[in-house]
């Protein structure tokens, strides 16, 4: 079995968040309908689909457009992309805020659920580190 040290950043890194934040929003989608009502369950969903989903485009579209000694025209695509994928989420805000069964608060909740997942994975690192140190009694 190969080690791996505790500070590591590498292509699964981001696998790792991407499950952490489903199976954080699947535990706390059914709490949430329990404990305060559908609204809130479902702001808290569309909150962190919308996430997950910015995250996830993100990074395919980085992994397939830019390439090393890439031509400018991935750059202008990748431009226009996001250009587009920003204006979706925009219209998709607006009509959101519209709806008189919107929860705001849930909703930024679960917009944030990334963002929590990979500072929680951050502090994960650093006590791995840490603790690495102190077992191994560097002065």
């Amino acid at each position: 079995m190969v080690t791996r040290p505790p500070f590591e950043v590498d292509d699964r890194f981001l696998l790792q968040v991407y499950r952490l934040t489903t199976v954080l929003a699947l535990i706390t989608i059914p709490i949430l309908w329990v404990v305060r009502d559908l609204p809130a369950s479902l702001s808290f969903a569309i909150g962190s689909l919308l996430s997950l989903s910015t995250i996830l485009l993100l990074e395919f579209f980085i992994r397939h457009m830019v390439k090393p000694g890439g031509s400018p025209r991935a750059k202008r695509w990748l431009g226009f992309i996001a250009l587009g994928k920003y204006t979706i989420i925009f219209v998709g805000f607006y009509f959101l805020t519209k709806a008189n069964w919107l929860n705001v608060y849930t909703l930024a909740a679960g917009i944030g659920l990334v963002q929590v997942v990979i500072i929680l994975k951050a502090i994960v690192m650093m006590i791995g580190i840490l603790s690495k140190n102190n077992s191994t009694g560097t002065k």
